[in-house]
């Protein structure tokens, strides 16, 4: 019997009762593991694009014909990937359409960071392995609501549930723009299948990002400061004192040139007020440093002041920030920061949780252990309704409650001490 020609990468082997089963075998050099190889030539082969092969080896089964079906979706698939941008991809895929999407304003006219998580929300999304080649493959407008339901699950048991809550998230903007008329002749799609599907949010004890207590603040300054780095322990105090966020803190550069961040010397005046425009919103954030004055005057953020008064300012810069770099005299970069910030933690003793963003949440939740509700004057939030995220139950508000409730029963029906009905 002559040998039927095997589709490429397909390999053959005999079972223990004499059959013959297939399997489709990635070469060695596509493995993911060798992305991070110290070889450049082996990191070279191993990446497209930024991306590792997202085709696993897959054993194909018993019979020949499906064989060949499953074979040659798993080879598109490889091929695409070896190709990268080269490569030709289907109209009307899953692959395709976010492709579209990243062409419309809708993701164009979005802030640089927002577009990197969209980009890898939508990766991971077009990488998911299914029984036979990825989800990227599909056709956008067959996905109905039991398979993003499905798609749901696989996502969080991957990539956890915050990341897998987001991919949903950007899969629900993509198909709703698709599915819009007008545009939906050209995509294909109809409906929004992950729309309604009760995605999850981070919000609650134990998910998303920690608040950083104040006295894990205070040790991450005083360590900061031991090790020579009195701008990590300045930008720690801007984050919680002022409860902005890290890209002001730092004065990120943004790579579009469209916003201007950073604490700036001349926007703050000692024992007076500090300033800052948050780039996200826009908005113009004055904080006034200090209650009364003269022998009543009471300083509201002395620990951030006497960083302030410990930081060197940069002279012959026209407009110096507050943060920089003490290495070079510029502003930080975020991979090196980030580095900076974990030699630091590490060197405290801190848990591994806690991330620069955890100043700024324990700010914002300090103001509200304290009774204020509506703190958007001191962070800058649009809407109140964000703000919530940072209202988590704890001891400290479950005894406000408590004490609030009993004066309230006191005024209204008097004493309830025990033996008072007696």
């Amino acid at each position: 019997m002559a040998t039927e020609r095997l589709p490429a990468y397909v390999n053959v082997r005999r079972l223990a009762g004499g059959q013959r089963a297939y399997f489709w075998c990635r070469p060695a050099w596509a493995d993911p593991k060798l992305a991070t190889s110290p070889d450049e030539k082996v990191r070279r082969k191993a990446l497209r694009d930024g991306k590792t092969c997202p085709v696993a080896s897959t054993p194909l089964g018993t019979d020949i014909a499906e064989v060949f079906v499953r074979a040659r979706v798993l080879n598109e698939a490889f091929a695409a990937w070896r190709l990268g941008d080269k490569a030709e991809v289907p109209h009307g895929t899953i692959a395709w359409l976010f492709d579209w999407y990243r062409k419309q304003e809708r993701f164009t006219d979005k802030r640089h960071q927002t577009r990197i998580g969209y980009e890898r929300a939508m990766r991971y999304v077009e990488e998911m392995s299914m029984k036979t080649g990825t989800f990227g493959q599909r056709q956008a407008g067959a996905v109905d609501g039991p398979a993003a339901d499905k798609l749901y699950q696989r996502a969080i048991a991957k990539h956890g549930e915050r990341q897998g809550s987001y991919m949903m998230q950007v899969c629900r903007l993509v198909w709703s723009l698709a599915s819009r008329p007008g545009y939906s002749k050209h995509t294909g799609v109809k409906v929004n299948p992950f729309k309604g599907m009760g995605i999850k949010t981070s919000v609650g004890a134990g998910k998303g990002n920690r608040a950083a207590t104040r006295a894990e603040y205070d040790l991450y300054r005083e360590t900061a400061r031991a090790m020579g780095r009195q701008s990590m322990a300045t930008a720690a105090a801007l984050c919680f004192e002022t409860c902005q966020r890290v890209t002001d803190a730092f004065g990120f550069e943004d790579p579009d040139g469209k916003v201007i961040r950073g604490f700036f010397w001349d926007d703050y005046k000692p024992g007076e007020q500090i300033t800052v425009v948050q780039s996200k919103t826009n908005k113009r954030i004055t904080l006034p440093l200090v209650d009364g004055t003269g022998e009543d005057a009471i300083q509201l953020y002395p620990e951030l002041e006497a960083e302030l008064a410990r930081t060197p300012r940069q002279e012959g810069v026209e407009r110096p920030m507050i943060v920089f770099d003490e290495r070079t005299g510029k502003a930080y970069g975020i991979d090196y920061m980030q580095k900076l910030h974990k030699r630091i933690r590490i060197k405290a003793g801190l848990p591994k949780d806690l991330r620069f963003t955890s100043f700024r949440h324990g700010g914002i939740t300090e103001i509200g252990d304290s009774g204020e509700v509506d703190i958007r004057a001191v962070s800058g939030h649009s809407e109140i309704k964000t703000t919530k995220i940072y209202d988590k139950a704890n001891r400290e508000k479950a005894l406000r409650i408590a004490r609030a409730r009993r004066e309230h029963i006191a005024r209204v029906v008097g004493s309830t001490k025990p033996g008072d009905d007696e």
